[in-house]
């Protein structure tokens, strides 16, 4: 995901305490997709320069995909032209449990039923936060979860 500085020391893996989603469906987490905690997103540029940020809510498209929205994300789009492969770490509310997904860029969607369920849940956030107007989802960026 990153390239490793020669150091003596090693930087810790994004994820480093999280259990890896290997045989887990998603549908057995679902949980960890209502945006109840903010989930570390993570891409890397061609070079090798990891860029990290957070996302209010990550969402289930199906057992193996999930859809982040295309809105801010200037270096995490730029990266991601780049070079497919992301991660994102969800948390289970109830337990703080943590999981890893492994992505994989596929498309952005810019209609469609998972694009209007995301603007649905961005239009509420905005609403409760006082800041309706200021979140305009630009796509919905759809990611095959590596099992």
């Amino acid at each position: 995901m990153y390239r490793r500085h020669s150091s003596k020391r090693r930087a810790p893996a994004l994820g480093a305490n999280c259990e890896h989603n290997a045989a887990l469906p998603l549908e057995e987490i679902t949980s960890c997709f209502e945006g109840v905690i903010p989930s570390p997103f993570c891409t890397c540029s061609a070079d090798g320069m990891p860029n990290v940020t957070y996302l209010s809510l990550v969402h289930r498209v199906d057992s193996s995909h999930i859809a982040l929205s295309f809105q801010f994300f200037n270096k995490s789009r730029k990266n991601l032209l780049e070079n497919p492969q992301a991660q994102v770490i969800v948390v289970e509310p109830a337990t703080f449990r943590q999981f890893q997904l492994d992505l994989v860029y596929e498309c952005t969607l810019t209609k469609g039923p998972v694009f209007d369920r995301m603007r649905v849940h961005i239009d509420a956030f905005a609403s409760q936060t006082g800041m309706t107007g200021t979140f305009a989802l630009r796509g919905a960026d759809i990611y095959r979860v590596l099992i």
